[in-house]
């Protein structure tokens, strides 16, 4: 798992180092692996992403070592007396960047592997997890306890009674000659705090989910339980949350014996399906209202006029110009632009990967990715590069 504090570290590494950044899938179950099959298809990976043979050697003698755990992908950052493996539970498509560190490479990836809450709920246990980089760890658990006022099942039903006025309603035991109809107002009395109590527990327990929720920066929430205790509990959830439910499953044995595991592969699948929603609604509010062609996107930007824009999933595959003068910046798509309008700087050409975050830094825009048939899409029909104004 890639930490917080190792997102900061990397991203403070120095803007000139020379670094191996690597997603290597080493998913033991992939047959894709078997024998040699990963280090041959690694290396000519490698080979052809420019990897120094040095560099190459220290993935591939690190890629032979047996291990007692494996993830399904592993993240690399290998520098000048620095060597890091990350563990991910994600099986992830394979990318390789030799050179200065491309930090869009890091969000590309944390964006594949999404945050999210999920909450088992049903009338007795309430149990919170987060789902972070494929891996599922319980956060609380709190169980519905009663009052132990008396007012148990027994005492309760105790308290069916004769109806007044009827035959032999002066005190006739059951089953005696002349007892009359009964009256259930114990059960229902009880069936009234029974409800009345778990009302109270999904009240308390939607306080606390939009705590647990704003504190983890979580913006995204699954259910897990029977989908009459979940309707219940969600009349509970404000109108106002600061999350968004984007689906909901059960798991056999309960919120209390669910097991995480089963719990996480149900979540998998929500998250991917949710992924997709959002990169198919994102390409239908581009063509609705958005902005099209890398050029006229790029000077758009440059005015301050999107505030957010819309990439194919790897951005090395397109190449954009920028000014040498990085204190007066400015970006074209045009091959014959040799010189900066701004101040005549020479242009310099580079992926636009490269420029992400000085898009990002210099113009405030939010960067966005659309992934597989979104991104071919995004190249095909839109011209590889798309936006949204801010008015």
């Amino acid at each position: 798992m890639i930490t917080r504090a190792d997102i900061d570290r990397i991203k403070a590494l120095p803007e000139d180092a020379m670094v191996l950044m690597a997603v290597i899938n080493d998913n033991p179950a992939n047959p894709d692996n078997a024998a040699n099959g990963l280090t041959t298809r690694v290396k000519v990976e490698m080979q052809d992403a420019g990897v120094p043979p040095t560099v190459m050697n220290q993935i591939l003698e690190d890629l032979g070592r047996s291990r007692s755990t494996y993830g399904k992908s592993a993240f690399y950052l290998v520098g000048h007396d620095q060597f890091e493996r990350f563990e991910l539970q994600v099986d992830l498509p394979e990318r390789f960047h030799y050179g200065r560190p491309l930090l869009p490479m890091l969000d590309d990836l944390l964006e594949r592997m999404p945050s999210v809450g999920v909450l088992a709920v049903d009338r007795e246990w309430a149990r919170f997890f987060m789902v972070r980089q494929g891996e599922i760890i319980e956060v609380r658990r709190d169980e519905n306890v009663r009052l132990d006022d008396g007012d148990r099942w027994d005492t309760m039903v105790s308290g069916t009674r004769h109806v007044p006025g009827a035959p032999g309603a002066g005190g006739a035991g059951r089953g005696q000659p002349g007892s009359g109809p009964r009256s259930d107002s114990g059960t229902d009395l009880f069936e009234k705090r029974e409800s009345a109590a778990q009302q109270r527990f999904y009240n308390q327990m939607a306080d606390q989910l939009t705590r647990h929720m704003r504190a983890l920066g979580l913006k995204h929430l699954v259910l897990v339980g029977p989908v009459q205790r979940l309707a219940e509990f969600r009349a509970e959830i404000a109108s106002t949350a600061p999350y968004e439910v984007i689906g909901e499953t059960n798991v056999s044995g309960g919120a209390s014996w669910a097991d995480p595991q089963q719990i996480l592969e149900r979540v998998m699948n929500i998250i991917e399906d949710h992924q997709v929603k959002e990169e198919a609604r994102l390409l239908s509010d581009i063509q609705e209202k958005g902005i099209m062609e890398v050029e006229t996107v790029l000077d758009m930007v440059q005015q301050s006029r999107l505030h957010l824009i819309v990439v194919p999933e790897s951005g090395e595959q397109m190449h954009v110009y920028r000014s040498h003068n990085r204190e007066v910046p400015y970006f074209t798509s045009k091959k014959d632009v040799a010189s900066s309008p701004l101040d005549g700087s020479l242009m310099e050409r580079v992926t636009l990967e490269e420029v992400l975050p000085d898009l990002e830094t210099l113009y405030g825009v939010t960067v966005r990715r659309v992934h597989g048939d979104f991104a071919d899409r995004l190249v095909q029909e839109y011209g590889g590069l798309a936006g949204l104004p801010r008015y």
